[in-house]
């Protein structure tokens, strides 16, 4: 339903038109101004990053299997990427789209600009601000991006976990693609690519993401909550009063600022309380790594518990009679989240676990095989809201044993007043 355009509303709508009114050139005499050579004009090469390969996290490396994960050659789409012996390398005839990085579960490949948490905080920072924000590559935009609009070389580029995470939080994300654009581009499987991302992410979340094919549709308004928020502020630092003394609300951009930067301690602090209950590495001292990814699920799973349920994941299981014991499984772990006691008894944790199969592909006995299940133990619990909800609950149980304490006091005070009444009266018949 559509608010209602109240008093602010029309002075924020006044104050913009006579800006616009009062400095009508001052846009055209920036640019007139400004050294050529300084002008930012668009170019595709700015929005695309060569990966970085890690083979210390690569599948194949670990189990010493070439056959063992392929994700990263199968989604490329010049078959740029060679994995031999402990090694992985991205050739020069890469075409910087994104891809590997995305469809990776061990986070192999790394690009400065286009990391999960980059991403995310790029995109949220945006639709925060406005009504709508629009994901979209270079090749459907062609041109230098307003400030709503997020520019990757495909779209491809964003895995559905940081789907999954933006959807938990904004349902004003739409994707930008022209009819045509995904067609003839020579990033042939980048299409696919989204397609499967988006679709996983709205599947774990139950939301949407919105589609628009045409240009001219595109909405590039600020939120209402934004604008307001922002005028609020402009008028607060006009009367010299600080905005957090002056009006309980935050100014717009401050406001944005500080709700990226709770998701990002919302997030250290869930790193350190599963290092707490879970420690922080292995019994052969193999410290436990959680990738971005898996970061931005639990920080979504902890604020929504309820969409676990939905939620499946791979873990491995463990057949006792099969395991010989011979440490092959925690040893080909990419980010060393099972382990294996002194006793010969397997244990995975399942906040770190991303389901890549390389425990299962090196056991040579069977012992291990992945099995979907539900997302539930990647619920990680709030120490400090069970703090609180304990230390409620005390304050209550005591509130109740001194009112109880109380109507003793007060019925014992009754009784004494009844026997002081009765003696009286009996006084009174005696005289």
């Amino acid at each position: 339903m559509a608010q209602k355009h109240d008093l602010l509303d029309d002075i924020i709508d006044i104050q913009r038109n006579w800006d616009e009114l009062s400095h009508p050139l001052n846009g055209i005499a920036d640019q007139l101004t400004l050294d050529p050579s300084q002008v930012k004009v668009f170019d595709a090469a700015d929005y695309k990053v060569r990966p970085r390969a890690n083979s210390i996290f690569c599948v194949n490396c670990t189990t010493k299997n070439p056959d063992a994960c392929h994700l990263c050659m199968d989604v490329c789409p010049v078959d740029a990427i060679t994995v031999r012996g402990q090694s992985v390398k991205v050739a020069e005839n890469c075409r910087k789209c994104g891809l590997c990085p995305t469809v990776c579960p061990t986070e192999v490949f790394s690009c400065s600009s286009q990391q999960p948490l980059s991403i995310y905080n790029t995109i949220a920072g945006k639709a925060n601000k406005f009504e709508k924000c629009y994901v979209t590559c270079t090749r459907a935009l062609r041109r230098l991006p307003q400030e709503n609009e997020v520019l990757l070389p495909c779209v491809g580029a964003i895995a559905p976990e940081t789907w999954f995470a933006l959807l938990c939080e904004y349902p004003n994300l739409e994707v930008y693609l022209p009819m045509g654009i995904c067609d003839r581009c020579r990033t042939v499987t980048g299409e696919l690519a989204y397609g499967d991302a988006i679709a996983q992410a709205e599947e774990w979340s139950g939301e949407t993401v919105g589609l628009e094919v045409d240009q001219k549709a595109m909405d590039h308004e600020e939120s209402r909550a934004y604008k307001r928020s922002q005028f609020v502020s402009n008028v607060t630092t006009a009367t010299t009063q600080l905005v957090t003394r002056g009006n309980h609300a935050l100014a717009g951009a401050q406001a944005v600022a500080q709700r990226l930067q709770e998701h990002s301690q919302q997030i250290t602090k869930l790193q350190r309380a599963l290092e707490k209950s879970a420690g922080t590495q292995n019994s052969q001292s193999r410290r436990h790594i959680l990738t971005q990814r898996r970061k931005l699920v639990l920080g979504a799973l902890q604020k929504y518990p309820d969409l676990a349920e939905g939620m499946k994941v791979r873990v491995p299981q463990w057949d006792s009679t099969r395991c010989t014991m011979c440490g092959d499984c925690v040893k080909a772990c990419p980010v060393h989240a099972n382990d294996l006691d002194a006793e010969g008894h397997f244990s995975f944790e399942p906040a770190y676990c991303v389901g890549c199969d390389a425990c299962a592909i090196a056991c040579k006995d069977g012992a291990l095989t992945m099995v979907e299940t539900d997302a539930k133990d990647l619920v990680i619990p709030d120490e400090d809201a069970i703090r609180r909800k304990h230390e409620a609950e005390e304050r209550k149980k005591k509130a109740k044993e001194l009112t109880q304490k109380g109507k003793k006091a007060l019925e014992k005070g009754l009784d004494a007043l009844e026997k002081l009444d009765d003696s009286d009266d009996a006084q009174k018949s005696n005289d």
